[in-house]
């Protein structure tokens, strides 16, 4: 009984780089979904193969098959562009989800159009301490090796993706992970610094509307968990300890069914 959806690809142009943006027809509000780092937005099609909704799906610039900026970003100028190929899609009202680096565009996205946005949700929310975020800028924010003439630095980043990964994952996954990240890797370091920056225990605790958050046990969990008490009143903390950083891959069938649940009403209380 899986659905089958056709995927578009649509290059939109904006005040800077033009944004690839993958796109699905549905009925119902339209679904923005925001990717994490180092990855692209194909991390969702196996959901939004099961969602009957329209979706929007835009590879952040420098990622995927979007280009680059010319200058430092920040949270705020990526949240920016979103919403020019928001705007270029016609999309008056629609409902919003990110995944680690995207949880915090997501934010400053409902910050910049809160009139627009009806649902937000958080999958994993990046909330770090000072000492977290020291360590995080001498490492994965930190510029890649160089290209090396016999090839060996492809040959780490592979190993780099499986070693976080269980023994039994499939080759397939793990070369659209490796794939993702050779097109993310002028620019993901970037992307972290950027996410480092932001204020996002702060930012939370400006929205005006309640909040679902997705909370799979993945390296995010901690800082996940801390961010939690900041949430605004009436959230709704979905607790999925079966899953890790993989999930729209992994139980794609389960995260609509999340969604459908919780992107329906209008107004829906929750539980923090």
């Amino acid at each position: 009984g899986r659905r089958r959806v056709t995927v578009r690809r649509q290059l939109v142009p904006t005040s800077g780089p033009h944004i690839h943006t993958w796109l699905t027809d549905g009925t119902g509000l339209p679904l923005l979904m925001l990717h994490m780092s180092p990855r692209s937005c194909r991390m969702y099609h196996p959901v939004v193969d099961v969602l009957d909704r329209p979706t929007a799906a835009p590879d952040r610039p420098g990622f995927g098959y979007s280009d680059a900026l010319t200058t430092e970003p920040t949270i705020e100028t990526y949240a920016a562009l979103t919403l020019e190929v928001v705007d270029r899609l016609g999309w008056d009202r629609f409902d919003v989800i990110g995944t680690h680096t995207g949880s915090v565009e997501a934010i400053e996205v409902t910050r910049r159009a809160p009139g627009r946005v009806r649902r937000l949700g958080l999958v994993s929310i990046p909330a770090y301490t000072s000492e977290e975020v020291e360590m995080r800028l001498r490492g994965v924010a930190a510029p890649r090796a160089r290209p090396v003439t016999d090839g060996s630095h492809l040959l780490d980043l592979w190993r780099r993706r499986a070693s976080i990964r269980p023994a039994e994952i499939s080759p397939d996954h793990l070369q659209s992970l490796f794939i993702d990240e050779l097109l993310s890797l002028d620019d993901v370091h970037s992307a972290y610094r950027a996410v480092l920056a932001y204020p996002t225990l702060d930012r939370l605790g400006t929205l005006d509307r309640p909040v679902v958050a997705f909370v799979p046990h993945d390296d995010l969990h901690d800082q996940t968990t801390r961010a939690l008490p900041h949430l605004p009143e009436g959230s709704t903390v979905l607790d999925l300890p079966h899953l890790d950083f993989d999930l729209w891959s992994s139980a794609p069938e389960e995260l609509a069914g999340l969604i459908a649940d919780h992107f329906t009403l209008e107004q829906r209380s929750g539980g923090c």
